[in-house]
Order: structure tokens, then sequence, then C-alpha cells
């Protein structure tokens, strides 16, 4: 087991932990301690893979693109967000969970890219169920219909793929 894995490891557990810290920090009035996690998992991430410049970016782009996509899911009502917001825009702990996924495209996700049809599937599927388990948990509120998981899925199904293009566009691979 060499360094390689090591870092992937890293990679699929500090996210699952950033995760987890985001959705049960704001269900336990803790909104910050998800985006805190996240940090220091993002800042040893980029530690441990000699921080590419042009990952540096692509993270900056899809916390970005991802703050737009719940923005909008919070502007049309899809969902209500817990936790201390910003208003008009998703809160913290849901731009950190993007900053924090972004962390994995190249990583432990790396296996998915060029794979169009089944990133667009698995987006299309764990998309809503991350909602869904916000909800159990209590970080979101939204109503569960066929509009909504269809809306859910459609907006990740698209997301995902394109997150892989957006990489292609910005990482210069090593």
């Amino acid at each position: 087991m060499g360094m390689s894995y090591f870092k992937k490891l890293f990679n699929i557990i500090g996210f699952q932990v950033g995760w987890w810290a985001c959705v049960l920090g704001v269900q336990n009035g803790y909104s910050y301690l998800g985006p805190v996690v996240i940090s220091i998992f993002l800042i040893t991430h980029l530690a441990l893979n000699k921080g590419n410049r042009g990952e540096i970016v692509f993270i900056e782009t899809v916390g970005i693109l991802g703050t737009l996509v719940d923005t909008a899911f919070l502007l049309t009502s899809l969902i209500t967000y817990h936790g201390l917001t910003f208003s008009y825009f998703a809160p913290f702990w849901i731009i950190a969970m993007w900053l924090g996924f972004s962390a994995t495209i190249n990583h432990s996700l790396a296996w998915l890219d060029g794979k169009w049809i089944f990133s667009f599937f698995l987006g299309a599927i764990f998309g809503p169920l991350s909602y869904i388990a916000g909800l159990k948990f209590g970080a979101v509120d939204f109503q569960i219909s066929f509009f909504s998981i269809t809306i859910l899925a459609a907006v990740w199904g698209i997301t995902v793929p394109f997150i892989f293009y957006l990489n292609k566009m910005i990482v210069v691979k090593k």
C-alpha cells in the first residue's frame, strides 16, 4: 500500500466525514462544524496532492457552480435549508459540501472520468438521495414528490458530467 492508496482513502473518508459533519452540525445547531471540517479536509487534501493550481481553481469553480445550483433550489422554494443562511444564497455548509465534493473528482471519483452516461445516472440517483438524507437528519426541508425528485435527479444528472467536463477544461493533469 503506497502513498497513492493512502491519498485516495483519505479523499473518500475525508469527504464523507465532512458531509456528515455538515448535516449533523446543522441538526445539532452547530452550522459551522461542517465548513470547519471540510476546510481541514481541503487543506490536508491540497497539501497531500501538492496543491495543483488547476485543481484549486477547479474546486473554487465547482464551489461557485454549487452555490448557484443550491441557491436556485432555495429561491424557487424547492428546498429550505436550516442552519446559518446568507439571505438569498445557499448556506455556507452546503457550499462547503460542494467544495469537498469537487476535491473527490480527480481522486476517489477519477474512475468516472469520461463515463458520461454512468456519471449522469450516478448523479441522478445519489444527488436526490443526499437531499433525502439531509431531510431525514433535519438539515433541509422539501416535499418529496415526483416533481421534486425529478428536478433534483435532472439537475444532478446533468451537473455531475458537467463537473467532469469542467475538470478537463481547468485542471492540468500531472
